[in-house]
């Protein structure tokens, strides 16, 4: 019997220091995501993913040198052109997910709870599609049921 692929879903984080080589890990994760890139496990990346991570280099406080969005869109058109890439979308029980990892989050509407929203969503695509999430960010391990795994370190 043959043994189930990983589905691998990349996080934000990684994906900026990947493209931005004066901000710390970058070689790192540059050596992470070309061996994924060049290896046969399927990555899953989602809209948000793929959006934030164009959002972030494109924002000069966050990023010093600011990267066009046309720029960085193509970069995102170079993801999906592997065939072992492709876009990660919620399924019809998504919300049911959702509202779990969201609970991990805490009850209080803090600008802290609202900031996780993101990683809560991206915590329950990986647990709705069997994924585990590669990630720099600790706070991940919240989320009771959801792999993940720092390959910074």
């Amino acid at each position: 019997m043959e043994e189930a692929q990983l589905l691998i879903v990349p996080d934000i984080n990684l994906l900026v220091y990947v493209y931005k080589d004066e901000v710390p890990f970058h070689d790192v994760a540059l050596g992470w995501w070309e061996s994924l890139i060049n290896g046969q496990e399927t990555i899953g990346i989602p809209w948000a993913v793929a959006t934030g991570f164009i959002r972030v280099i494109a924002n000069p406080r966050a990023m010093g040198t600011p990267v066009p969005p046309r720029q960085s869109i193509e970069v995102v058109r170079q993801w999906f052109s592997y065939e072992h890439i492709r876009p990660l979308n919620p399924g019809p029980q998504h919300i049911y997910y959702l509202g779990e990892t969201l609970s991990a989050t805490g009850s209080s509407a803090t600008m802290a709870a609202a900031n996780r929203v993101p990683d809560a969503h991206i915590a329950a695509l990986a647990i709705e599609h069997d994924a585990e999430v590669h990630t720099g960010d600790e706070g991940f391990r919240r989320y009771r049921g959801l792999r993940w795994r720092n390959p910074l370190i």
